[in-house]
């Protein structure tokens, strides 16, 4: 099991990179869907704000792990691999935001994810797409388990084996992401003369 995880998690993040790359062409040539899309976000960004404008750290913890716990939640439904969902709508509104700033001249893609995405990015990315493979992978099982196919899974071992991933991997990587976020990842921008 933990190899198909690893393996789904490396599936993952190839499909999320490819699909942000596409949609960040796309909303590059399109701008009023990119404002559609970014419009929709906003909210969600802005409840990770503290009053006078710096990222919350508490909000920014509370967001992702809920988020991450609800790609894992989705894959208890059977048949629709519901956690691709997440793959798809994550790599929607970061290349909404890439491909619109470009286009607008207000952000440069590779300095913007080098210097903005990346410090935090290297702990929170894969904490994200271990969650999304997990619930694929619970997707897949119940799905297989309802077919007759995989008489041999043990789903409260699976679940068990689920739980302490995302509580012994997930919620650290979470964490240091989000301390790195809140103190770091505006000084490195700052410092990169990119506005943040």
């Amino acid at each position: 099991m933990k190899r198909k995880i690893i393996k789904l998690t490396w599936i993952v993040a190839l499909c999320l990179i490819v699909l942000t790359a596409v949609f960040g062409l796309y909303f590059y040539q399109n701008a009023e869907s990119a404002e559609e899309v970014i419009s929709m976000y906003l909210p969600k960004a802005q409840s990770v704000m503290n009053e006078d404008g710096t990222l919350s750290y508490l909000g920014i913890v509370m967001n992702n792990i809920f988020a991450c716990a609800m790609c894992i939640a989705m894959g208890c439904v059977p048949f629709l691999f519901l956690p691709a969902l997440s793959v798809l709508s994550n790599s929607m509104i970061i290349g909404a935001l890439l491909g619109y700033g470009a286009a607008a001249g207000t952000m440069f893609p590779l300095p913007t994810i080098v210097f903005g995405l990346l410090p935090h990015g290297i702990f929170e990315l894969p904490g994200f797409f271990l969650s999304m493979a997990m619930g694929i992978y619970l997707c897949r099982t119940l799905t297989m388990k309802l077919l007759g196919k995989a008489k041999e899974e043990k789903i409260l071992t699976m679940l068990n084996h689920l739980a302490k991933t995302f509580v012994l991997v997930v919620i650290p990587l979470l964490i240091v992401a989000a301390v790195i976020e809140c103190n770091f990842t505006p000084m490195i921008l700052k410092a990169a003369g990119i506005h943040s």
